[in-house]
């Protein structure tokens, strides 16, 4: 399964295209630690990679949030950043959050590739639930529901896709 997220990555960063991250509280913690290992340095391999954090900014944040709604907190800026091709990557504990559904709708009407690394998948209760996960291009569960562990999880991967990423993206020519 990683190997299929660095795959993505690297042919998405190759055609010129850009990784948009996100999540909310520890995962947000590591969508930010995501972003800068591949903006920054990581390990021996310096060249930065265009990854663009969408938890970061606070006044972004609570801009939308007062006058969208939380639900509408990343969908707006996928709206307004994402291009298609480009990669959507979303950490979460439980997969339920109508921010998290509404962000990855619109990321499918703009051609983007999406990934979830989360805790569990949790099913919609009812038609209409927050959890239609049917538009992820790629689901990395974890199998739990203990947010320690699972943010930790999210780190060692976080770590192993960037320093793959790099990697792979130091051996071709200059982008």
């Amino acid at each position: 399964m990683i190997d299929e997220v660095i795959n993505l990555m690297v042919d998405c960063i190759k055609s010129g295209g850009k990784v948009l991250t996100f999540g909310v509280g520890g995962n947000a913690a590591n969508a930010i630690h995501f972003a800068a290992e591949l903006s920054g340095k990581y390990e021996q391999f310096d060249e930065p990679l265009p990854c663009i954090c969408l938890s970061e900014n606070p006044a972004i944040l609570t801009a939308i949030t007062n006058d969208f709604g939380w639900e509408h907190v990343f969908e707006r800026q996928v709206r307004a950043l994402a291009k298609p091709g480009d990669v959507i990557i979303a950490f979460s504990i439980s997969s339920k959050g109508e921010y998290l559904r509404n962000a990855f709708i619109e990321a499918y009407h703009r051609g983007c590739t999406k990934v979830l690394i989360t805790g569990l998948h949790q099913e919609a209760p009812e038609p209409g639930g927050y959890q239609n996960f049917s538009k992820v291009d790629l689901e990395f569960c974890l199998n739990s529901d203990n947010t320690p562990w699972v943010q930790e999880e999210q780190l060692r991967i976080i770590h192993q896709i960037c320093g793959k990423v790099k990697e792979e993206l130091s051996k071709c020519p200059a982008r």
